[in-house]
């Protein structure tokens, strides 16, 4: 279970834990404070540009890990959470993941079995 503090839920407004929505993709484009990913495990990939909150963080999939903003490059694969405001898809954190993680490895598995993250068919 994740527990978010009252301030930091109240600094983020409206993009507290409860309201993520994640996408998992690769980096297509880097920009100043901006990513463009693409996703992958769909049927029909999609892309979205994330500005980064200025609160948000990226880590890596190893457990406290952290890295800069700057260390990202195109190609890697991230779990993106963030939020769709204001015309603009807000990224309150970015997970930079192993390719070779079993949950990885899996989703992989599945979509080409036809079973696809976030259940479409």
């Amino acid at each position: 279970m994740v527990f978010v503090s009252r301030s930091f839920a109240d600094r983020l407004g409206n993009g507290s834990d409860i309201n993520d929505c994640l996408q998992i993709g690769e980096i297509t484009k880097i920009g100043n404070r901006e990513l463009v990913i693409t996703t992958k495990f769909e049927k029909a990939p999609k892309t979205y540009t994330l500005t980064m909150h200025p609160d948000a963080y990226v880590h890596t999939g190893d457990r406290g890990q952290f890295m800069k903003f700057s260390e990202l490059k195109t190609g890697n694969l991230v779990a993106a959470y963030g939020w769709y405001r204001d015309g603009k898809w807000w990224a309150r954190r970015i997970a930079v993941m192993d390719p070779n993680d079993y949950l990885i490895k899996r989703l992989a598995e599945d979509a080409k079995a036809g079973v696809y993250y976030k259940g479409e068919r």
